[in-house]
């Protein structure tokens, strides 16, 4: 939603019906229908350019680095040796940076079924991608992620990645989060498997969905976490999950965590992740621990997909 006010366009990035975060816009540089969704690139005196996807800010280039470092680190730095990487949405690009740090990495596939979006981050968010989408490593696929997944050897992947928009019971990705496709997640990792995706608010006004996400990914893999980062464009604590068949994010210290970095080159690539902040992310408050233990989270499947909108607030 937009309005006129002095010399900017406002956008209101509505939480609940009585609660919105309004941001100034000194201009738009595109606003765009694709075949799957709507996305707006502006420009915010406070932020630099930001990216709004059906009226959700997804991005901004003041602070995207917090949630694409937190998305994907954690994930690559605790697997031993990431080579083989699949990821699913991450238009922006920006994912498939973090990715590529790792000198480890042989092959990246990338599958987003927005190829429109795609062409528009290319030439609006060369911020945000940082030439990645050219990098040798990467083959691109157009087309839905899950039947693609579906089509890769069983044990093919050290890491897989969603980076895709929330399961809105009318959204494009609801699908990519039910217990069908995690468990097709866990047939396609190999033994040091890790998955890592993001996964709604975490907070407690806005907790149905994560906890349901975290729940149902929980009937599939035995060590799950959720972990999450503050950002300010979202301002909100925003969440992600890292499940895995045997590797425990909260067994590494912060020297392990500094270490690996260091070996990978990576100590002085990175704005926000190391070893302290592997702590952080993976100590999760009182109020926070005791809604995740809570028993009452439904299990997303794809005969009972998540019934929550947009315009719930939850």
């Amino acid at each position: 939603e937009c309005s006129h006010m002095t010399d900017w366009i406002v956008f209101h990035d509505h939480i609940h019906p009585s609660e919105s975060h309004s941001h100034g816009l000194s201009r738009v540089l595109i606003h765009q229908q694709t075949a799957y969704q709507t996305i707006l690139i502006g420009e915010s005196p406070y932020f630099g350019k930001i990216l709004v996807i059906d009226g959700d800010i997804q991005s901004s280039q003041a602070d995207e680095y917090r949630y694409h470092e937190a998305l994907v680190q954690p994930a690559l730095t605790l697997h031993p040796h990431p080579k083989s990487i699949y990821l699913a949405g991450g238009g922006e690009g920006a994912t498939l940076r973090e990715i590529l740090r790792h000198p480890s990495i042989e092959s990246v596939q990338k599958c987003d079924i927005d190829g429109e979006a795609i062409a528009l981050y290319k030439t609006w968010l060369s911020e945000w991608h940082q030439g990645s989408f050219e990098d040798p490593r990467v083959r691109l696929f157009h087309q839905d992620a899950r039947s693609h997944l579906a089509t890769q050897q069983d044990g093919a992947f050290d890491v897989i990645l969603t980076d895709l928009t929330e399961p809105y019971e009318n959204g494009p990705s609801k699908a990519l989060f039910s217990r069908e496709f995690f468990s097709l997640c866990h047939q396609k990792l190999n033994q040091d498997g890790i998955l890592a995706i993001q996964a709604s608010q975490l907070s407690t006004k806005h907790f149905i969905m994560h906890g349901a996400i975290q729940h149902t990914i929980h009937q599939i893999f035995p060590i799950v976490r959720s972990y999450a980062v503050y950002v300010e464009s979202f301002d909100t604590m925003w969440a992600f999950v890292i499940a895995s068949k045997g590797i425990d994010p909260k067994n590494y210290t912060k020297e392990v965590i500094d270490t690996t970095l260091q070996s990978r080159g990576l100590s002085t690539q990175l704005r926000y992740y190391d070893g302290e902040t592997h702590r952080h992310l993976f100590t999760l408050e009182k109020d926070t621990r005791s809604l995740l233990n809570q028993a009452h989270y439904p299990v997303i499947e794809d005969q009972a997909p998540l019934t929550l909108s947009r315009k719930d607030g939850s």
